[in-house]
């Protein structure tokens, strides 16, 4: 029987709770001879100094808390511009961007650690494939792992006295440099996947030591997320459908959430996409989302297509051409006195153009659009041809998408809404697709019209 190694955040949580606590907790500044104290308020570390403080040129300060030494660094301890001012005593407020304890930068075991504002439990339940115990490496209930470019990640979600943090960990040891850039690719990444990425301050320990500081993003929270293997969680009041799904959704594959946050590792545009996609989602701006959307559509488009040279034929059988060109000049007479002899002749010119040769290099911006869907085999409604499209009413200054029909402020609402569900389900298609997925995605633009004859979840 393997033997279960629980994963044991209990020292570095100790030193955090801690310094979360402080409240006008008095402190030493080297050099200076004034009173000092640290508090945290409104998630932002505060010192508070009473004296002539001493400025230095790199931002830093070395300060003694309850006999151990510290760094700290802030922008507020640039020298001010004007000296008068230099070594006249007045209390001083700063706010703290970093705090060091002893020094990470070496080739290491790290862990980052972001406190959990998603006020969900089991976030990554129904979502994503979670770690079974091997044995070999630390376990917890709440984990997924992932690689980055080979190297092996450990992303926890972690409740400790009623606080929540999700902690991000090394299982091979590498730089702190490495290790920041794998770990922000893996916020974002599993950011998307769950529809929560963490922000807005983190400490990254090795051992004893470690790092604090403020990040320039908050903690992100978008109103979709991709897959669930339970239908029921979207479905609750029509248990009869639901029903129907059971045992057909999965979560998402380890592999599969490798190879999306290795992209994102080492493609900055598909990094910029990603982390675009999820900010707009965030925000719940129901003018913003469908025009924002369209334009991450077209960026996934030009970084996910594989470009060609080639000349398409698109019937390739003559015989085949001619008895649909038939067919349709069949049914142009049937309407000819009705249409009239302008719609007429147009109708039968675009006949003639159906056998036309596709120049996958001079495509139109359409075809462009739709080149990804079809490259990765992802078959199109006519209601996602529809969402597609609606990027030239956008791109016209249509931003409503308004047509002759007079609508309310609330039909107007829901036409947006429903504008960006299916277009954010177009998009989880492709980058899920061509993260290596195959099984069902949450069709979000049926939940805004239940007249739709399209799924609730739909395969690629």
């Amino acid at each position: 029987m393997k033997e279960t190694k629980i994963k044991n955040f209990t020292p570095e949580l100790f030193c955090i709770e801690k310094f979360e606590s402080f409240k006008k907790h008095k402190i030493i500044i080297e050099n200076c001879e004034g009173l000092a104290h640290i508090s945290k308020s409104k998630k932002e570390f505060k010192l508070v100094y009473d004296g002539v403080f001493k400025y230095n040129p790199d931002n830093k300060i070395k300060v003694t808390i309850d006999d151990l030494v510290y760094t700290f660094q802030s922008i507020d301890f640039k020298e001010p511009s004007n000296d008068i001012f230099a070594n006249v005593s007045a209390q001083h407020t700063f706010d703290i961007d970093k705090v060091y304890k002893g020094n990470i930068n070496k080739v290491a075991l790290f862990r980052m650690f972001f406190f959990d504002n998603s006020k969900r439990t089991n976030v990554f339940h129904r979502k994503l494939e979670t770690v079974k115990n091997d044995g070999v490496n630390t376990w917890a209930f709440d984990c997924v792992r992932t690689s980055v470019n080979q190297n092996r990640y450990d992303i926890t979600q972690y409740k400790s006295k009623e606080k929540s943090y999700f902690v991000i960990e090394n299982l091979e040891p590498s730089s702190l440099q490495v290790f920041e850039k794998d770990a922000y690719a893996i916020q974002k990444g599993i950011g998307f996947l769950i529809g929560y990425m963490p922000g807005g301050q983190n400490y990254i320990f090795s051992g004893e030591n470690f790092i604090y500081q403020r990040l320039a993003r908050k903690p992100l929270k978008s109103i979709f997320h991709p897959v669930t293997s339970n239908p029921y969680s979207k479905l609750y009041k029509e248990k009869n459908i639901a029903d129907s799904y059971y045992g057909k959704l999965k979560v998402i594959p380890i592999e599969v959430i490798s190879n999306f946050i290795t992209q994102i590792r080492n493609n900055e545009d598909f990094s910029v996409a990603i982390i675009f996609l999820m900010e707009v989602s965030h925000l719940k701006s129901v003018v913003s989302m469908p025009g924002v959307f369209s334009v991450i559509l077209e960026s996934l488009a030009n970084i996910i297509t594989i470009k060609q040279d080639t000349i398409e034929k698109v019937i390739k059988d003559e015989t085949i051409f001619e008895n649909i060109k038939s067919d349709f000049n069949t049914v142009i007479d049937k309407y000819a006195n009705e249409i009239g002899e302008k719609a007429e002749i147009k109708f039968r010119r675009k006949i003639k153009g159906l056998s036309n040769s596709i120049n996958h290099k001079r495509l139109t911006n359409a075809e462009k659009l739709r080149q990804p869907f079809d490259q990765l085999k992802i078959k199109l409604s006519c209601e996602d041809e529809a969402a597609i499209d609606f990027r030239n009413d956008l791109l016209h200054g249509n931003i409503l998408m308004n047509n002759e029909t007079t609508r309310t402020s609330k039909e107007i609402d829901n036409k947006m809404l429903y504008a960006s569900a299916k277009l954010y389900t177009l998009l989880s298609k492709l980058i899920l697709k061509n993260s290596g997925y195959n099984g069902y995605v949450i069709n979000h633009a049926k939940f805004y019209n239940k007249n739709s004859k399209a799924e609730y979840f739909e395969i690629i």
